[in-house]
């Protein structure tokens, strides 16, 4: 079974989860844009309009507070379907060609792994989505400021693919690693099961070279996105100087200052988000691949 069949299956859920999260993105670009609006209205002297905006900006944050909620609700209620679909698919599937301990990380980790990021696409892509909008809104702007978030954005999306083969390296080691684990786990069950004493370290041993291995993984990923956000908050804070000596020749409000400070945020945020992405699914990879190992009458 592929995933367009999965998809099908779980259609509901995934409507309501894109639905929750389109509302939620929303929100997130349009708040700064009414505190900006307050901020210039209450520099210029019209404290009225700056009162109103502030109070719509506050039911808006309200609101975003109540979607996320909903957002959540959407998310669990998909992966719970997700997760059964290809529990399901498990179930059903022949374990010749899989060793006691890959069926087990496999029903415990890769499902999980599978579910959650199918779970997260449709967030994940909203939010590569919003790049093209604040793109746009700083084009707008600034010519100039356009042009190098869009250089250093590119830049950075180029790192964090030319290390994605790296990370999927570190990842299947990780997971092999694990499966050894888990089968001196059910070694020394056994073992203890039968009231005998444990006579090798070869437990000790595994879970030290897991630990290893997992910690590897994890630090590259977090060496690989640090490095990229580095990049992106170095470029922020040019920009702001920018921007601010255009205030101090009438070229631009300070309201937008702090528009474009928050929009760098998000930015920020989303190549957080892109970095992850790329672990993710690297990640994923190995899990189908780990999956596909327990032949069924369909593909999963």
């Amino acid at each position: 079974m592929d995933i367009i069949t999965i998809l099908k299956r779980t259609k509901k859920e995934l409507i309501r989860k894109i639905v929750t999260s389109v509302v939620i993105q929303g929100l997130l670009l349009i708040i700064p844009v009414y505190w900006t609006n307050s901020i210039n209205h209450a520099t210029a002297l019209e404290f009225d309009s700056a009162f109103k905006l502030v109070i719509i900006t506050l039911i808006l944050s309200l609101l975003y507070y109540l979607w996320s909620y909903f957002n959540q609700k959407s998310w669990f209620e998909y992966y719970n379907r997700l997760y059964l679909e290809y529990t399901n698919l498990v179930m059903e599937g022949n374990v010749d060609n899989v060793t006691l301990g890959e069926y087990t990380n496999i029903i415990n980790n890769d499902i999980d792994i599978i579910g959650t990021f199918i779970g997260n696409a449709v967030t994940r892509i909203i939010q590569i989505l919003e790049f093209l909008v604040i793109y746009m809104y700083f084009l707008s702007i600034n010519f100039y400021i356009f042009l190098v978030t869009l250089i250093i954005s590119i830049f950075m999306i180029i790192i964090i693919l030319y290390f994605g083969s790296r990370i999927e390296i570190e990842n299947k080691n990780r997971k092999d690693n694990l499966d050894y684990k888990t089968i001196n786990i059910h070694n020394i069950y056994d073992v203890l099961k039968e009231k005998k004493k444990i006579k090798d370290n070869s437990f000790i041993s595994s879970t030290i070279r897991y630990l290893e291995s997992n910690a590897k993984f994890n630090l590259f990923v977090k060496a690989m996105i640090y490095l990229v956000l580095g990049f992106i908050e170095l470029c922020r804070y040019g920009i702001i100087i920018y921007a601010i000596y255009l205030v101090s020749i009438g070229k631009m409000e300070i309201g937008t200052v702090l528009l474009i400070y928050s929009y760098y945020a998000k930015i920020i945020t989303n190549f957080e988000v892109l970095g992850t992405i790329n672990a993710e699914f690297q990640s994923v990879k190995v899990s189908i691949n780990r999956l596909n190992k327990i032949k069924s009458n369909q593909k999963i």
